[in-house]
């Protein structure tokens, strides 16, 4: 294991049909305005100079969580070694479907909104949109304990499993649609 283990890559070898098929149902679902955390996450805000970009919720019941979760615990296995339980949060679909859409620098770490027991440990993101559909929005990963940054625009299916801790973002769309499946997997608080 790394000193500091970065992110693990998954080509889940799920098809564009599957991506589709994804995508279809989370369509049919009610979106809304993408908000985030300020005044240290007491308010849930809007604002599109930090996060633009409209989302779904997926119960973490669906079988698409359970695909995810079979990523996940793959990727705590070889790489992370954490106290994994239980997702920490619904599962979001996430589109960045307009010009400037986009995601500035942060961190995914904090308390469950289900139970206050467990906290998110591991972040994944699932690109459901090939990469020629779109220009722009790659995501962005600083990796801890180096001054380094990884890129990554990959295939459709592609799973990208990082510490919820490591600062990330995703670049703004210049033009189509990236769509993507996000979850935070958690445990217990670290020690």
């Amino acid at each position: 294991m790394q000193l500091f283990p970065n992110y693990y890559f998954i080509p889940t070898g799920i098809s564009k049909e599957v991506a589709d098929l994804i995508i279809k149902e989370c369509d049919t679902m009610e979106h809304e305005e993408s908000s985030v955390y300020i005044n240290s996450g007491t308010s849930l805000v809007v604002d599109p100079k930090i996060r633009k970009s409209t989302h779904t919720w997926i119960p973490m019941d669906h079988w698409i969580a359970g695909m995810m979760k079979h990523f996940v615990e793959s990727a705590n296995i070889a790489e992370f070694n954490y106290d994994l339980t239980k997702w920490s949060d619904q599962i979001q679909y996430t589109l960045y479907d307009r010009e400037g859409s986009h995601y500035a620098w942060h961190v995914d770490i904090a308390a469950s909104t289900y139970d206050p027991d467990n906290c998110r440990k591991l972040s994944i993101s699932l690109i459901l949109s090939d990469p020629e559909e779109y220009e722009g929005g790659e995501l962005q990963l600083l990796l801890l304990g180096r001054d380094k940054m990884e890129t990554f625009k990959p295939p459709i299916g592609s799973a990208i499993i990082f510490p919820s801790t490591a600062k990330h973002r995703v670049l703004p769309v210049k033009s189509g649609c990236r769509r993507s499946l996000v979850g935070w997997y958690g445990g217990p608080a670290f020690r």
